[in-house]
């Protein structure tokens, strides 16, 4: 009877993991925030799937992403760079659902801001000066940021340089200024407009995009890629991204340019 109800209990688990979707993001500022925004997407999906999405992350960049090669996390939201990395991992690990687009365009920018009441106002400005990035992994708040000041030759002309973290983490430095410049994404350097300026723009990257795990059903894969797709609600994507339009195609040689900038970056740091 004991052998009995074990493997009935065990046999519901596996029924409701089943009814269950985990799906994962990388928190670039407080997870309790990040989860807010994701919640009416979340909802929705839930609605349109007759399942349970629930919102999940790592501990860091680097635990998130181990979690989405792993297939700990069902699907999820993934930047570029975390993307790359964890098919440098594992090619195969993810499948590419949909890509976000802002303003009917599938890129997003890394922005190099100072504060408002500084003398820096051109990437040459920097020399001599204290840069804070986000973190080693971030697509908007490290790779990108090194690159551009990389190619100007700014690298080794700074003071020095940090890496903090989160997006918001190093805004709030260089406003109270303990650095004098940093790299951000755009919605941060927004929302810190009246402390911030832009010294300059990165060219344009793809932006986030939805994964799945390759052990996922490709009957379902596919069914939330069509729901996604077919996602319209200004309510659900501006809640996700403020300006964002929906969801469109990705492949994976979009991110390609990507590619080469992070292999320069990685190379120069490990020099």
């Amino acid at each position: 009877m004991r052998v009995f109800f074990a493997i009935f209990f065990l046999f519901s688990l596996y029924l409701n993991a089943k009814d269950t979707l985990y799906f994962g993001a990388i928190t670039t500022i407080r997870p309790e925030i990040v989860k807010k925004h994701f919640q009416p997407l979340l909802d929705y999906l839930s609605e349109k799937l007759d399942k349970k999405v629930i919102f999940a992350t790592g501990l860091n960049y680097d635990d998130t992403i181990d979690k989405f090669v792993k297939g700990i996390f069902d699907l999820g939201y993934i930047g570029p760079s975390p993307y790359i990395l964890a098919t440098r991992k594992d090619k195969n690990a993810l499948k590419l659902l949909a890509g976000v687009e802002t303003n009917n365009e599938p890129y997003f920018y890394a922005i190099i801001v100072a504060r408002k009441d500084s003398n820096i106002s051109k990437l040459e400005d920097l020399a001599g000066k204290r840069f804070a990035f986000g973190s080693r992994r971030s697509t908007l708040s490290f790779y990108l940021p090194f690159y551009m000041l990389e190619k100007r030759g700014l690298i080794e002309k700074l003071k020095y340089y940090d890496i903090l973290g989160r997006h918001d983490i190093v805004a709030k430095n260089v406003i109270m200024g303990n650095y004098d410049a940093g790299g951000i994404k755009e919605s941060v350097a927004n929302k810190y407009q009246r402390y911030l300026k832009r010294v300059a723009v990165s060219e344009p990257i793809v932006d986030f995009a939805i994964v799945a795990h390759r052990s996922m059903d490709s009957n379902l894969s596919k069914e939330i890629q069509k729901i996604l797709f077919e996602l319209k609600d200004k309510k659900i994507l501006n809640s996700i991204k403020k300006g964002m339009t929906g969801f469109g195609p990705r492949k994976d040689s979009d991110y390609d340019k990507l590619r080469e900038i992070m292999n320069i970056v990685d190379k120069k740091i490990s020099d």
